[in-house]
């Protein structure tokens, strides 16, 4: 068993973090959402590579439940070219995808979004309506007896505390207005309830649970403050239920590299725009909050998303969970996905990673885009979009002559398993 003394050293022997997160403070929240994306800063120097065709095909299925978008897989390459592509895929063919578990054994997909994008919260609306649909055709003619239609869908901007109040919204016991007031939407989510709301009421009219992820705000709070140590150790273990793998996880080869490059530049931009005086619960600190600290918050909040969706699948073998939630926390495995890989390798449940209509921001370091280039990379679709982070094998260091040579690649980390833009 590792000591919360342990998990302590490890955070602050990684050490490279903050979050392009966003908290349920109101007054951070606001800052981010009206400047980040116009903000410039210098970008990281991690190895990066977004060899990309010159252009892409569009989708334009017939079928009226999946012509509203056009998907593309990600292909990494972690050889001497380091050349990933994107392959066009049929959304009909996607939703299938999407809607399968290897085995039957049961997995999550990730629907990663921007908070205030009306085309993402269309899009995962129609997302679970298909898959609920087709992992339904499939219970009743599939030729697997071991299918079934078992689904939920996992929320970020819900915190855990919250549950039984979803659980009364499912059951038709509380309205819509009453859902908003009960989970304190106004105080803990800054963004629009009424963008997230069709997807709650699809949920309701097709019976699908709402299974909180997010850590609540009073716990985040603590540790914000003063580091994991902020906790107890009831709570640490309710958002950390396998502290050994939580320590491992950010000993992987790769983790450096994802910290380098999504969370450290978030940790700058988030310290540029003077927002780190306070917690997610507004208290006042008497310095800007640290990097270990403001880490230690992002880390806790993927592991409780991970955890939460790990645990409901385990609780409902074979069942699919469809995780609504920011894509920074998706993209290049080191947030939500790997972690949850890591918790579900022994029962080999299926992990896919999904980014709705991915911008040139979402893949380049926090700051290093400005508001002007991602509006004209977004004329070129996904073209510029980048693919995959290399990252080097033990030993080699990061700017050395050895860096560059393709053999010390140690692996490449995909932005996602599959894109998914919007045709309108």
């Amino acid at each position: 068993m590792v000591s919360l003394n342990t998990l302590c050293i490890i955070i602050t022997l990684t050490l490279a973090a903050s979050c392009t997160l966003v908290s349920a403070l109101s007054t951070r929240r606001e800052v981010l959402g009206t400047a980040v994306r116009s903000a410039t800063a210098a970008g990281s120097g991690v190895l990066v590579s977004s060899s990309l065709p010159s252009s892409l095909p569009i989708n334009n299925a017939d079928d009226d439940t999946s012509s509203a978008f056009s998907s593309y897989q990600v292909n990494p390459d972690a050889s001497s070219k380091l050349d990933p592509k994107l392959t066009s895929i049929d959304p009909n063919k996607l939703t299938q995808i999407l809607s399968k578990t290897s085995g039957n054994q049961g997995g999550a997909v990730w629907l990663g979004e921007h908070h205030n994008s009306v085309k993402d919260h269309k899009l995962q609306a129609q997302f679970i309506q298909n898959i609920y649909q087709h992992r339904k055709h499939q219970q009743k003619f599939g030729s697997s007896s071991k299918s079934n239609n078992k689904m939920a869908v996992g929320l970020e901007m819900i915190q855990v505390q919250f549950q039984p109040v979803l659980d009364r919204y499912i059951a038709k016991q509380i309205s819509d207005e009453e859902l908003k007031d009960q989970v304190q939407w106004g105080k803990r989510w800054f963004w629009s309830f009424e963008g997230y709301l069709p997807i709650f009421q699809k949920c309701r009219e097709l019976n699908i649970p709402l299974i909180a992820l997010n850590v609540d705000s009073e716990d985040l709070g603590l540790v914000e403050a003063n580091g994991l140590p902020g906790l107890s150790r009831d709570k640490l273990q309710k958002y950390v239920p396998d502290p050994n793998g939580f320590a491992q996880f950010a000993r992987n080869r790769y983790y450096k590299t994802y910290v380098d490059y999504v969370i450290s530049p978030s940790y700058e931009l988030h310290k540029e725009m003077g927002i780190l005086r306070t917690t997610i619960t507004g208290q006042l600190l008497e310095e800007d909050m640290s990097f270990a600290r403001f880490f230690s918050g992002r880390i806790l909040w993927d592991e409780s998303m991970a955890s939460n969706a790990y645990r409901w699948v385990v609780d409902n073998p074979g069942g699919l969970i469809c995780c609504l939630v920011g894509a920074d926390h998706v993209k290049f495995t080191g947030g939500i996905t790997g972690r949850f890989q890591r918790m579900a390798k022994e029962q080999q449940l299926d992990c896919t990673s999904v980014i709705l209509n991915p911008t040139l921001i979402d893949t380049r370091p926090s700051g290093s885009v400005s508001m002007l280039s991602n509006v004209a990379a977004l004329a070129s679709g996904p073209n510029d979009l980048t693919l995959q982070l290399r990252y080097l094998k033990e030993g080699v260091a990061v700017g050395s002559e050895e860096s560059r040579l393709p053999e010390s690649t140690g692996g490449v980390l995909a932005l996602a398993d599959y894109l998914v833009l919007s045709d309108v």
